[in-house]
């Protein structure tokens, strides 16, 4: 028989506080009741899937609760599981509250609510998460771009070097044609063929700024140029280092935005 590891004081204090973080989850379970009354009691929003956004702010929170229990009993898989649900809860939060928004003053008044109880959920379970986080030890690109072939190229980020873009020459599998696609942070789709040996020559010279430009004149799909890039201080950054942001209008998603480690904020997907 496996003999079980002795717990520490310090393991059984943040147990304690985890669990805890169970007074805060059930304001806001409160809080869901309270919105989907509020939405079934109107004419405008009956037949809408607004009470299902509502609903999924709190089970992404449980959710997240319950993978950091796990994680705090040292299984350390589940600390990524936590950090995606925290991501997906707080999406669906700005939903819930774009929609609230629309809803006259008792509208506003349950959103000042829920975002108060979301955010003391969120923030608790956010800290205890980053405690349980390995030290992160950054290592930064020697390079700005990564040629992995002549037809396949990544631009790291600038700040941990985890791959961010990808351009990719190819031939579909179901269509049996060539395609030329980017992969970001965000999102992804296939270029124009054609652009393909001018994009591959820029990325050549670590150009990344006339890249950019060149898609934001020329993609419809790119339309705001590689979403993770910072033209303000001409650096690639991953989607956890450029702090990406959703924004939400009357409940339906609107655009992004990313603040890299420098402090700008710009508009990367619209």
């Amino acid at each position: 028989m496996k003999k079980k590891t002795k717990k520490s004081n310090g393991d059984k204090l943040r147990a304690k506080r985890i669990w805890r973080i169970r007074d805060s989850i059930q304001k806001l379970e409160d809080i869901k009741d309270r919105i989907i009354a509020f939405l079934k009691g109107d004419a405008e929003t009956s037949d809408r899937a607004w009470i299902t956004d509502a609903k999924e702010v709190y089970y992404n929170i449980i959710s997240a609760w319950e993978m950091l229990r796990a994680a705090s009993e040292g299984k350390d898989k589940y600390i990524t599981t936590t950090d995606a649900f925290l991501a997906n809860a707080k999406s669906r939060c700005a939903q819930c509250s774009s929609e609230l928004g629309i809803l006259g003053r008792l509208g506003n008044i349950i959103d000042s609510r829920l975002q108060e109880i979301f955010a003391e959920c969120w923030d608790t379970i956010n800290t205890e998460l980053e405690q349980l986080k390995p030290e992160e030890k950054l290592k930064p690109p020697t390079q700005r771009v990564i040629k992995e072939s002549d037809t396949e190229y990544h631009l790291p980020c600038s700040v941990c070097g985890e791959i961010a873009v990808s351009f990719m020459l190819g031939v579909s599998k179901s269509s049996k044609k060539e395609n030329f696609c980017c992969i970001g942070i965000i999102h992804g789709g296939g270029l124009h063929i054609s652009t393909a040996k001018k994009i591959f020559a820029w990325l050549e010279q670590e150009n990344i700024a006339q890249i950019h430009i060149h898609l934001k004149k020329n993609s419809i799909i790119f339309e705001e140029g590689i979403d993770a890039y910072c033209p303000k201080c001409d650096k690639i950054y991953c989607n956890r280092h450029y702090d990406t942001r959703e924004e939400w209008d009357d409940g339906f998603y609107d655009c992004t935005y990313g603040t890299c480690p420098e402090g700008h904020t710009n508009l990367i997907h619209d």
